[in-house]
């Protein structure tokens, strides 16, 4: 759970965002955010 923790923490901090409960709270609102944070859809 960590290293999901970790890469998710990770993935935030590449994208630019500096506050990182702010962004985790904003990218879990709608399913389709950390999709297309990652570049797959």
């Amino acid at each position: 759970m960590a290293a999901l923790c970790n890469a998710a923490i990770g993935a935030l901090r590449t994208a630019g965002i500096t506050n990182i409960a702010a962004g985790t709270r904003h990218h879990a609102r709608d399913s389709t955010r950390p999709l297309t944070l990652l570049g797959i859809t």
